[in-house]
């Protein structure tokens, strides 16, 4: 039994490439500090003024049960999108937005800024701050630091090992460079500054990344890998909250500034 449930998770993990534990790990802790801001998932009005910048098949809606606008530049990401969740799919680049100034009450761009061109996450944040209402919030998410390198680095390795294929997006990452934090915050208080505060926070602690990416994709630690990628599912509430010491990822928020 745990050897057929092992195959399914694996597999579910390899499409492509990111289990649903790692997508729990971000978005839960987003859709928990949003809380009152979101609206009822039965108010379509204002749930179509949330916008995700970045376009998968376990995005914001499926963590929050509200309709989303979801825009991505690879028509591929938006069909993946729209075959699970109730989003509004949309063509579009986060450097170009297709909408007009001060809309969103809510912009998520959720691992996203890693996999564009450092010259261009500049122009992105200012359109971010383009389509963001007065009154709304803006969540940007993504690996940073010398240490998630790193580790990107030796997931990618023992992948490539164990299976001979390599795991696109984290080569992706490489060829971009990790965004820096403090560049990024910096970029939002400049276009933001005025109205909203920008805050730092971390997300996903770097040895419970590790080893969650190790059982996932690496067949760690062998016969009993089954086991362990149920006992993920199980305890992923509580990798949502663990969040202490080095971290894997940087969360920047940007909120109106009378929160």
């Amino acid at each position: 039994m745990f050897e057929t449930l092992g195959k399914r998770l694996r597999a579910y993990a390899e499409v492509p490439g990111r289990g649903y534990p790692d997508w729990a790990v971000r978005y839960v802790p987003i859709v928990r500090r949003l809380g009152s801001r979101l609206p009822d998932a039965t108010h379509t009005p204002d749930a179509k003024r949330i916008l995700e910048i970045g376009a998968n098949e376990n995005g914001l809606q499926r963590f929050t049960g509200v309709p989303v606008i979801a825009v991505d530049i690879a028509l591929d990401h938006l069909k993946a999108a729209r075959a699970t969740q109730d989003v509004t799919p949309v063509v579009g680049s986060i450097t170009a937005l297709p909408f007009c100034d001060n809309y969103f009450e809510i912009c998520a761009c959720v691992e996203t800024m890693e996999h564009i061109p450092q010259t261009d996450r500049e122009t992105a944040v200012n359109e971010i701050a383009r389509v963001l209402a007065p009154s709304g919030t803006a969540i940007a998410t993504f690996p940073s630091g010398e240490s998630a390198t790193r580790a990107e680095k030796d997931i990618s390795e023992e992948y490539r090992r164990y299976t001979g294929n390599a795991i696109r997006w984290l080569e992706e990452h490489s060829e971009d460079q990790l965004p820096a934090p403090d560049q990024m915050a910096g970029y939002f208080q400049t276009a933001l500054g005025k109205t909203h505060q920008v805050t730092v926070a971390k997300n996903a602690n770097l040895r419970v990344w590790r080893w969650m990416w190790r059982v996932m994709m690496c067949g760690w630690p062998g016969r009993g890998n089954a086991v362990f990628q149920a006992l993920l599912r199980i305890i992923t509430p509580l990798l949502c909250r663990c969040h202490c010491g080095a971290c894997y990822r940087s969360i920047i928020w940007v909120e109106p500034g009378d929160r």
